[in-house]
């Protein structure tokens, strides 16, 4: 198949993703992987679709895991990447991958210390996630961002120092 007919392909595909046809969407994204199996694009595209659409995770972090190798700019794909990785608890991916997408230009940095804190947060570790929104609201950009990261940063916070004053014996 030549390139410019991947190119149409992809394009059919993302149109597909638009109008929500996405099971044809995936016939494409196959297509596509078939002809050329480091399309990290495609490869990006179909991990969402396993995640998001399919709950098959362990087919999707294979296709992110593709995406972000062959297609490493695309700040999209490491969010859902990050956000996956978090959910099924993969820590050790989770906080390698972190450290390489903060690296990514135009990537929301605070979505990155956003997601790794609450990962943390979820097991139970409020310390760190505290310092991770902290992070995050250092970061954020916008003044919706904000506000978000200052409710994290309270909410933590406040379950913090009752576990702190709880284990004095002072709660």
């Amino acid at each position: 198949m030549e390139r410019t007919e991947l190119d149409v392909l992809m394009i059919r595909a993302n149109a597909c993703m638009s109008t929500g046809s996405f099971a044809e969407a995936r016939c494409l994204l196959e297509r596509v992987i078939e002809e050329e199996p480091a399309h990290g694009v495609a490869h990006a595209m179909l991990g969402w679709i396993c995640w998001a659409l399919l709950d098959d995770h362990e087919r999707a972090l294979n296709h992110f895991r593709y995406a972000v190798r062959w297609a490493p700019g695309r700040a999209d794909t490491w969010i859902h990447y990050l956000h996956l990785l978090a959910n099924i608890e993969a820590e050790a991916e989770l906080h390698e991958a972190s450290g390489r997408a903060l690296a990514i230009p135009g990537i929301d940095r605070a979505a990155v210390h956003a997601i790794i804190a609450g990962f943390l947060e979820r097991t139970g570790r409020d310390e760190l996630a505290l310092g991770r929104y902290r992070m995050a609201l250092r970061s954020a950009v916008s003044a919706g961002a904000e506000a978000e990261h200052r409710a994290s940063i309270r909410r933590v916070g406040r379950r913090s120092r009752r576990s702190r004053l709880n284990w004095l014996g002072l709660y």
